[in-house]
C-alpha cells in the first residue's frame, strides 16, 4: 500500500475520535443538568414533604374526630331510648306476670335494670326523673314476683301427716315443674336483689311459708304429747289415802300408786307421742332439707333451712321439756316410756346436730333434755330398789287378801318391759358403776346380790342390778307375810307372791331362740335367783299344811269325847273354809297346789280319826257333819269365786 493511503485512514480515525470527543462533551454536559435538575427536584419534594404532613395529620385527627361524634351520636340514640324505657314497659310491670309464661317479665324486668345502670353513670338532673320512675317499677315488679314465689309456695304448703310416709323419700313436696320455677325464680330474685339493692326478703318469704307448714304437719304430736301429760298427770288424794297421814306414810304419790295400784296399761316400745314427734320431725326436717337445696340458691340455702326449722324445733324442745317434767312426777312404770323417749332422742341426736348446725351454733336444748332424762332414769332405777326394800308405810300396807301385791306384779312386769332396753341401760349403768344403786343406803346384807362378774361391763351392771331387784322382791315378799293378821293368810299370801315371782323368772328363761340376743328376765338373774322364792314356797307349804292340821289338835284329847272333838273341828274346819273364800288366789297352779295341800293335810288324820272310833252313838252320828268324800269337795271348792 502507499503512503497517501496510510495518511488519510489516519486523518478519518482522527475525525472519528474527534466526534466521539465532542459527543462525550455532550453527553457530561447533558449528566451535570440532569443531576441539576433532580437535585432541584429533590429540593422541592423535600419542602412539598414538609408542607404535606401538617396537613395528614389534621386529617388524621379529623377522623378520630368523626368516629367519635358517630359513636357519641349512637350512645346518645342508646340513652335516649333509656329514658323511655319506663313508658314503655309499665303497662307490662302493673300487669304482673304471667305463670304460664314468665319470661317475657323477667325480661322487661332486665331491660329496667339496664336502663337504671346506664342512667346512674349519667349522673343528670335531667335524668333523675327517670330513674325514680324505673326505680318503682323495678319495686313493683320485683315485688310481683316475690308474691309470685310466695303462691307457689303456698300451693304445696298446707301440712301433710307425715305418719302416712314410711321414708324421707316418700314424703310430697312439690311437682317437678313448679320445683323447677321455684328454682328458676329463687335464683332470679336474688342475683337481682343483689344487683339494684332490694331487700327482698327471701329467705324470710320461703321460710314464713314453710315454717307453717311444718309445724301444722307436726300440731299434732305435739297436742298428743300435752294431751297424754294432762290425761296421766295426778293431782291429789289416792284412793284410799288419809289425807293426815303421819309421818310414815309415802309423801311421794307416785310410789302410793306404784305399790296400790296395779297398772293395767303398760308402755309398749314406740307408741309415746313424743317418740313419734321425735321420729317425724326428723324425717319432715330431712326432707325439707332436701327441698331447700333444690329450690334455693347455695349461698341463702343453709340460712333458709335453719329459718324454717328454728321454731317447730323450739316446739319440740319446749314440748319436751314438759315431757320430762311429767317423768319427774309420774309413777315407776312411766320410767318406760321415758326409757323409749331418750332412746329415740338420743338415736337422732347426731342427725338433728348434722341437720340443725346445733353444736356449732351454741344451741343446748336437746342436750339439756337428754341430760335431764338420763339423771332421772338413774334415779328411778335407785328409787325402784329403795322402794322395795322398804315397801310398807301406813297408806301402803298388804291387803289381807293375800293376792299377789300389787308391787310384786308391778315391779315384775315393769321388769319384763324394762329388759328390751336392755342396751340402753347397759350404758347408762356402765359410768354409774357397778352397785351404784346401794350407795347412800342402809340395807340388810343378805338382800344384796354378790358383785357383777365383770365391773366394767354394763350388762354384767346391769344383771347385778336385776338380781339385787329380785332379791330385794323376796325379802319384801316375806316382809309382807307377817303383816297378814291370819297363820293361814300368811302363808297363803307367801305361796301366791313367791310362786308368781318364781313362775316369772321362769317363764322368762330362754324367752327368745338360742340364736337370739333377745334374753328373758330370768335368763339374766340366772338360775340362782329361782332358788329362794323356791325354797320359801316349800316352806309355806309346810307351815300351809300346819294350820290345817291344827284344826284336829284335838283329837288326841283324852278329856273331851268323840262327839265333842268333832263338833270342834266341824267348827274349825268350817271358819277356815269360810276364811279362804276371801282369799285372792288367781294362779290356777298355785289352787291346784293349796288344795292338794289341805287335803293332805286334813283327810288321812280326820280319816283316821273315823277308823279309831268305830261306835256311832247318837251323839257322835250327830256330831258328824262331813265324810272324808264331804271333806274332799268341800276344800275342792273351798277357792272358787
Amino acid at each position: 500500500m502507499t503512503a497517501d493511503n496510510y495518511r488519510y485512514d489516519d486523518a478519518e480515525e482522527e475525525a472519528e475520535l474527534e466526534f466521539l470527543r465532542e459527543s462525550l462533551e455532550q453527553m457530561d454536559n447533558l449528566a451535570d443538568k440532569t443531576t441539576q435538575l433532580l437535585k432541584v427536584f429533590d429540593i422541592r419534594l423535600k419542602n412539598l414533604g414538609r408542607i404535606i404532613a401538617p396537613i395528614y395529620k389534621s386529617t388524621q385527627k379529623l377522623t378520630r374526630l368523626y368516629d367519635n361524634i358517630e359513636v357519641t351520636m349512637s350512645s346518645l340514640d342508646d340513652t335516649l331510648l333509656f329514658f323511655n324505657v319506663a313508658k314503655d314497659e309499665t303497662d307490662t310491670i302493673h300487669a304482673g306476670p304471667d305463670e304460664n309464661e314468665l319470661l317475657p317479665y323477667l325480661d322487661s324486668i332486665n331491660r329496667l335494670k339496664d336502663a337504671s345502670d346506664a342512667l346512674k353513670q349519667l349522673d343528670l338532673d335531667s335524668a333523675s326523673q327517670s330513674q325514680q320512675e324505673i326505680y318503682e317499677l323495678l319495686r313493683i315488679g320485683l315485688g310481683n314476683l316475690s308474691q309470685l314465689f310466695s303462691q307457689w309456695l303456698k300451693q304445696h304448703s298446707g301440712g301433710i301427716d307425715p305418719v302416712a310416709y314410711h321414708s324421707v323419700v316418700d314424703v310430697p313436696t312439690f311437682p317437678t315443674d313448679t320445683e323447677k320455677l321455684l328454682s328458676m325464680l329463687a335464683t332470679y330474685l336474688n342475683l337481682v336483689n343483689d344487683e339494684v339493692s332490694y331487700d327482698l326478703k327471701l329467705t324470710k318469704t320461703y321460710a314464713g311459708i314453710r315454717t307453717r307448714h311444718l309445724q301444722k304437719s307436726l300440731a299434732q304430736f305435739g297436742d298428743m304429747s300435752n294431751g297424754y301429760i294432762r290425761s296421766n298427770s295426778y293431782d291429789g288424794q289416792l284412793p284410799g289415802q288419809n289425807r293426815y297421814s303421819e309421818a310414815a306414810s309415802r309423801s311421794n304419790p307416785s310410789e302410793v300408786r306404784f305399790c296400790t295400784i296395779r297398772n293395767e296399761h303398760w308402755y309398749e316400745p314406740g307408741t309415746s307421742p313424743y317418740a313419734q314427734y321425735t321420729l317425724n320431725m326428723v324425717k319432715l326436717f330431712q326432707a325439707e332439707r332436701d327441698l331447700v337445696r333444690r329450690i334455693m340458691p347455695t349461698v341463702i340455702s343453709e340460712e333458709t333451712f335453719i329459718s324454717t326449722t328454728d321454731r317447730p324445733f323450739e316446739t319440740f324442745i319446749a314440748t319436751g321439756e314438759k315431757m320430762v317434767s311429767f317423768f319427774l312426777s309420774s309413777p315407776l312404770y312411766e320410767v318406760l316410756q321415758a326409757l323409749d323417749v331418750y332412746g329415740y332422742m338420743l338415736e337422732n341426736d347426731s342427725v338433728l346436730d348434722s341437720l340443725l348446725s346445733l353444736r356449732q351454733r351454741h344451741h343446748n336444748g336437746l342436750p339439756k333434755l337428754l341430760s335431764r332424762l338420763q339423771l332421772h332414769l338413774s334415779k328411778s332405777f335407785t328409787a325402784l330398789i329403795n322402794m322395795i326394800r322398804s315397801p310398807f308405810k301406813d297408806d301402803t300396807m298388804p291387803k289381807q287378801t293375800g293376792g299377789v301385791h300389787e308391787l310384786v306384779y308391778n315391779t315384775l312386769t315393769f321388769l319384763a318391759y324394762v329388759i328390751i332396753y336392755k342396751d340402753l341401760l347397759t350404758n347408762i349403768f356402765l359410768p354409774l358403776g357397778d352397785g351404784h344403786w346401794n350407795q347412800g343406803t342402809v340395807h340388810d346384807a343378805h338382800n344384796v346380790s354378790q358383785h357383777a362378774s365383770d365391773p366394767s361391763d354394763g350388762l354384767s351392771i346391769f344383771q347385778h342390778y336385776l338380781r339385787d331387784v329380785v332379791e330385794a322382791l323376796s325379802f319384801m315378799i316375806e316382809q309382807g307375810g307377817k303383816q297378814m293378821k291370819r297363820p293361814a293368810l300368811q302363808f297363803v299370801f307367801l305361796i301366791n307372791n313367791h310362786s308368781y315371782l318364781a313362775r316369772a323368772l321362769r317363764d322368762a328363761m330362754y324367752a327368745g331362740d338360742e340364736h337370739s340376743q333377745s334374753l328373758g328376765l330370768g335368763d339374766l338373774v340366772g338360775r340362782s335367783a329361782l332358788s329362794r322364792p323356791e325354797s320359801q314356797i316349800e316352806r309355806s307349804r309346810k307351815g300351809y299344811m300346819a294350820t290345817w292340821k291344827a284344826l284336829m289338835s284335838s283329837f288326841p284329847a283324852a278329856t273331851l269325847s268323840p262327839a265333842e272333838k268333832l263338833s270342834m273341828f266341824n267348827q274349825g274346819f268350817d271358819e277356815m273354809v269360810r276364811a279362804q273364800k276371801a282369799y285372792e288366789i288367781f294362779d290356777t297352779d298355785v289352787r291346784a297346789m293349796l288344795i292338794s295341800d289341805a287335803c293332805d293335810a286334813v283327810l288321812p288324820d280326820y280319816e283316821a280319826f273315823l277308823r279309831q272310833n268305830p261306835d256311832r252313838s247318837p251323839e257322835f252320828t250327830r256330831a258328824m257333819k262331813y265324810t272324808p268324800r264331804d271333806i274332799q269337795r268341800k276344800l275342792s271348792a273351798m277357792l272358787d269365786d
